[in-house]
């Protein structure tokens, strides 16, 4: 029908709506963040059940309402299954989900975000990098898409490019040692965090997870990942509260 549209998204999170329906948050790239019901989707013969999982990824065919979508068809290319069937990944999921549904909303272009999110839970997945770096490098680039970039590759206050050896959150990035001294900034970093920054801000969603650091340096990125986020977000996570409970972060 001519009022029909169709959205290529992954589905954020889903909740239950009246006796046999489902409601579901997706991120889509033409519409941006979309509510999108789906009747009958928890009877057992419905067409709907598979497709109204979180972290499904496809084509939804919707009819637009009021307020909100009504599913017609979902094409789904991708179920990320191993997410659901593993806690510590399912409890990261969430997390990347959370956190994106907070930055987004209806009527953006999503391109970039919902690449992030696919390449992030394919990243999961693959097990080749741990879940936990997955963790900083998500959250530092989306911020990055978002305008909130992490100032990383000059001094944020003079603009040097040299001696940057000291972080500060309030500040929004590094700074060199002489603005350090003049601000009485203390808190150092290696020169590892700063390329592991520089890395992440500059390449291409697709490269984003291919690289592992060391434990120490882990700590330090998760450090400073977490006050910036702090810092600029406003706003506590349920389940990024239940990752530092389970003390998997």
């Amino acid at each position: 029908m001519s009022d029909e549209l169709v959205v290529t998204g992954i589905v954020l999170y889903t909740d239950l709506h009246n006796d046999y329906d489902k409601r579901l948050v997706v991120l889509t790239v033409e519409r941006g963040k979309i509510t999108i019901f789906a009747n009958g989707a928890r009877r057992q013969n419905s067409i709907y059940r598979a497709a109204c999982q979180s972290f499904v990824m496809g084509k939804f065919t919707v009819r637009p309402g009021r307020n909100s979508y009504n599913l017609i068809k979902a094409e789904v290319s991708d179920y990320f299954t191993e997410i659901s069937q593993d806690m510590d990944k399912l409890c990261y999921a969430s997390y990347f989900g959370e956190l994106m549904s907070y930055y987004t909303r209806e009527g953006d272009f999503c391109k970039n975000n919902l690449n992030l999110l696919y390449f992030t839970l394919k990243a999961l997945v693959n097990k080749t990098v741990p879940e936990r770096l997955i963790r900083c490098i998500y959250e530092v680039k989306l911020m990055d898409i978002e305008g909130q970039a992490i100032h990383a590759f000059n001094c944020v206050k003079c603009g040097t490019k040299d001696d940057l050896m000291f972080f500060d959150a309030a500040h929004g990035g590094v700074l060199c040692m002489r603005c350090a001294m003049k601000y009485k900034i203390t808190k150092q970093i290696s020169n590892t965090l700063l390329y592991t920054l520089q890395f992440i801000l500059s390449s291409p969603l697709n490269s984003l997870y291919t690289f592992n650091l060391e434990n120490r340096y882990l700590k330090e990125i998760e450090d400073i990942t977490d006050r910036f986020r702090r810092q600029y977000v406003d706003r506590e996570f349920k389940s990024l509260d239940i990752l530092e409970s389970l003390k998997i972060n």
